[in-house]
């Protein structure tokens, strides 16, 4: 290999621990759930980079901080989606629906609800912010699953299009007083409610 490919190689490969180095601070500084520390700054002290080499990398600090809160959402989606692979067919449907309630509920109240609302407030400004409320779809292919293998009867049949909507507003009931920061979100009649709204949507 000449000495040209070479350089170019390392240069490459150098590019690339960079980026990665950058959007693994940029993760943590989201998981620190601090919206104050989502700025060009922190993430140059979280990395050990230059402010210079931020503005060579990344097209825009804003958006690798977004990446990492999607980031963050799609690792709690696989949880939960392991969780209703794993689930046994033999229990009833409420047995499912009270963990997915729980574990959501508890994912959501672990993060600082001032991060969510800057993830909601930058997305809008992006292409593809009618998608926002679509990102329990991922949800749909394991449910339908386990709902069409259900041997209790407690599932009534139900369309994927259907599932969809379901899932969404689902999400909306258990998220939003907990972003909005009403007094009884995250309580036991918050995840009680839910529950009951998920049995009347899923069950016969």
């Amino acid at each position: 290999m000449s000495r040209i490919l070479v350089a170019i190689q390392v240069k490459q490969e150098r590019s690339k621990k960079t980026l990665d180095d950058l959007l693994q601070s940029a993760y943590e500084l989201v998981e620190a759930g601090d919206p104050n520390l989502l700025t060009s700054r922190s993430l140059s002290k979280k990395s050990g980079y230059s402010l210079g080499t931020l503005n060579k990398r990344l097209t825009s600090v804003e958006k690798i901080f977004l990446w990492a809160i999607k980031k963050g959402q799609q690792k709690h989606l696989e949880g939960i989606s392991r969780i209703i692979e794993h689930f046994d067919p033999t229990l009833p449907m409420h047995n499912l629906l009270e963990q997915l309630v729980d574990v959501s509920m508890d994912a959501i109240l672990k993060v600082n609800p001032r991060v969510i609302r800057f993830y909601e407030n930058r997305i809008v400004k992006l292409s593809n912010a009618n998608n926002f409320h679509h990102f329990p779809d991922v949800l749909v292919p394991p449910l339908l699953k386990a709902i069409n293998q259900d041997q209790t009867n407690t599932f009534r049949p139900i369309q994927e299009y259907e599932l969809k909507l379901i899932l969404r507003s689902t999400a909306i009931f258990i998220e939003r007083p907990i972003v909005e920061g009403d007094t009884f979100a995250g309580t036991k009649e918050h995840r009680q409610m839910a529950l009951e709204n998920l049995i009347r949507l899923l069950g016969r």
